[in-house]
């Protein structure tokens, strides 16, 4: 019998211990012992998977994070685990950043020590789960940066989710979970190549705009053209500022960087007309305001792109924003995004969480992808 390269499993039930039974016995029925486990759960029950992950497969490099929902080609859930089990065909080494609020920089030789255990650079990549809201994520991505020195590593990851709002994201490494921390692992992809892409589902509307007024650090714009950011905004969307916040949702702001689109989520409309974002604004930056485009057209369009490099991945990590997840269920379509992930990308598993990073961008309401040939 031909041995699997990797393995998806996911338990929905509410025990907890019934979830890791489930989830333990079918990565090792394969017979194999894993060299990685990528995993997701719920916050208030990760520290339990984590823990118990660890010491069923002492040897193998466990990761995980806090998630919104559980989505993978085994199935979605708005509790429970899910596991990513890879036996074969990577070489890999973790670390965390902690402080990330402040100092992230300060522990910049964990990413260095976990890079020189490494044997080649070549077609590996970098995976991260940062934990949300203390405008962290560009802080650790300048880390990265720096770590990197150069280095052509592709870099791709995700803020943790919740499904509890009065609850805190959290991130796991080898059966520790930690706040205000950054985990990361290395993958070294012996058996191919690793591709990275990036789905919008949001397009253009005839409104530009330049900041002329921001805070970056605090993610706020004060003004766009000289104006009032919530002013502007509300004349363009045609309602009044009590409205705008719930007509931001789905018509967040896109940074113009070489006619590429980055998208910034609104956080909060100020009563002084400012509105702070998910993700940096930086002065003099182009905007447009963006509109929802058709869901089943762009995902055709994201899958045709994916297979002109790559037809079939042995697995694939899709880190999707958590407002994408709100407005597919309201449109009932998340089942269908889904399927599509699976039917186009193999075996599959996601995180649901507050921001997505590629390289050294972080971005709001857009999924990431990482296919491994």
């Amino acid at each position: 019998m031909m041995m699997k390269r990797c393995l998806v499993t996911c338990s929905s039930t509410q025990n907890k211990e019934a979830n890791f039974d489930h989830c333990c016995k079918e990565i090792v029925d394969e017979g194999q012992k894993p060299l990685l486990l990528i995993f997701f759960a719920d916050e208030d029950d990760l520290w339990y998977y984590a823990k118990y992950l660890h010491e069923a497969f002492p040897e193998a490099i466990s990761i995980g994070s806090s998630t919104f929902i559980n989505f993978s080609s085994a199935g979605f859930s708005h509790s429970g685990l899910s596991v990513m089990a890879i036996y074969s065909g990577i070489e890999c080494a973790a670390g965390l950043l902690f402080e990330v609020n402040r100092h992230p920089k300060n522990y910049i030789m964990h990413i260095k020590n976990a890079l020189g255990q490494i044997s080649s650079l070549e077609n590996t990549c970098c995976m991260e789960f940062t934990t949300p809201f203390s405008d962290s994520e560009e802080l650790v991505l300048d880390t990265f940066k720096e770590a990197f020195d150069g280095k052509d590593i592709p870099l791709f990851g995700g803020s943790s989710g919740i499904t509890n709002t009065n609850k805190k994201g959290i991130v796991a490494l080898n059966g520790d979970i930690f706040a205000n921390t950054c985990a990361f692992v290395f993958i070294h992809n012996q058996n191919g190549k690793i591709h990275l892409f990036r789905e919008n589902i949001f397009q253009r509307t005839q409104h530009q705009f330049i900041a002329t007024d921001v805070d970056c650090e605090e993610r706020t714009v004060y003004e766009y053209d000289d104006q009032p950011a919530a002013d502007v905004l509300a004349k363009a969307l045609n309602v009044d500022l009590e409205g705008l916040p719930e007509a931001l949702l789905v018509h967040p702001m896109g940074r113009i960087v070489d006619d590429q689109i980055f998208i910034t989520e609104c956080n909060k409309v100020f009563p002084d007309g400012s509105i702070s974002y998910f993700s940096r604004v930086y002065n003099h930056t182009k905007m447009v305001l963006l509109e929802v485009a058709d869901f089943d057209k762009v995902w055709n369009e994201t899958a045709e792109t994916v297979h002109k490099e790559i037809l079939a991945p042995s697995f694939t990590i899709s880190i999707n924003c958590l407002s994408r997840t709100n407005l597919f269920e309201k449109e009932n379509k998340l089942y269908h995004f889904i399927s599509t992930l699976k039917s186009n990308y193999g075996d599959f598993i996601g995180l649901s969480g507050y921001g997505e990073q590629l390289n050294f961008i972080h971005l709001n309401q857009s999924m990431v992808i990482a296919l491994f040939e």
